[in-house]
């Protein structure tokens, strides 16, 4: 038995973005949709892709981002224009498959709220107002852990000593961060990665080592020859 797969490259990419998230209301979405507008905050951070085989990698990936949304003025849920921002920790760990230049991957994150705020504006009787985040698990608190799926793909060109990475996903919360007031972090992004790739491969190593030992294997002659 030989096997002659080579494995992936291990890249390192830095990620500092401005991108736009917003928020899914739940059972109010669409009473809210043509009021909802997008949030844009930094994201920053880092994507390790460890190369399996040829056609897979595994992708931790730890960034900050400054995630919510925002109500214009009128709105049926707050009346006034209002922001809602949280400022999380993301910890996704992604599947990626590889086919020629595109790649697709999928898989769960996890993510730390560090704090937050909900900003509205004056409107005719309605003051001006901003609110801290309170975190817990009452009503009248915000959940200060999330958790939920990341997919999406992209398509990467390879340079003289790096790579560029144009990377599409959609982000789809699964916990109420109003704590039963359907408040669910969802959005899509857009990130663009300049990498190079690492001189050592841990997985690319450990598979060499296998691939070795099964060609000593295939090289050895059969008992019943040697007799």
């Amino acid at each position: 038995m030989a096997i002659n797969a080579i494995a992936q490259e291990t890249y390192l990419d830095v990620v500092i973005n401005y991108t736009p998230t917003t928020m899914d209301f739940g059972d109010n979405n669409k009473t809210v949709k043509d009021f909802k507008k997008g949030y844009w905050g930094l994201q920053a951070g880092a994507s390790l892709q460890l190369g399996v085989t040829d056609y897979f990698s595994v992708v931790p990936e730890l960034y900050f981002v400054m995630k919510g949304a925002k109500l214009e003025k009128n709105n049926p849920l707050t009346g006034q224009e209002t922001r809602i921002r949280f400022n999380t920790i993301d910890l996704p760990v992604l599947a990626r498959l590889h086919l020629c230049d595109f790649y697709v991957n999928a898989g769960p994150v996890a993510s730390y709220n560090l704090g937050g705020h909900v900003k509205a504006k004056a409107n005719g009787e309605l003051p001006d107002s901003k609110v801290m985040m309170d975190f817990g698990s009452d009503e009248s608190q915000y959940s200060r852990w999330d958790a939920g799926i990341q997919f999406g793909l992209g398509y990467e060109i390879q340079l003289k000593k790096s790579r560029l990475l144009l990377d599409l996903r959609y982000h789809y919360g699964m916990v109420d961060m109003g704590n039963g007031s359907d408040i669910y972090n969802r959005y899509f992004n857009m990130n663009i990665l300049l990498a190079k790739k690492w001189k050592n491969n841990p997985l690319a190593k450990a598979r060499k080592k296998d691939m070795a030992l099964w060609q000593d294997v295939d090289n050895r002659p059969f008992a019943s020859e040697n007799n």
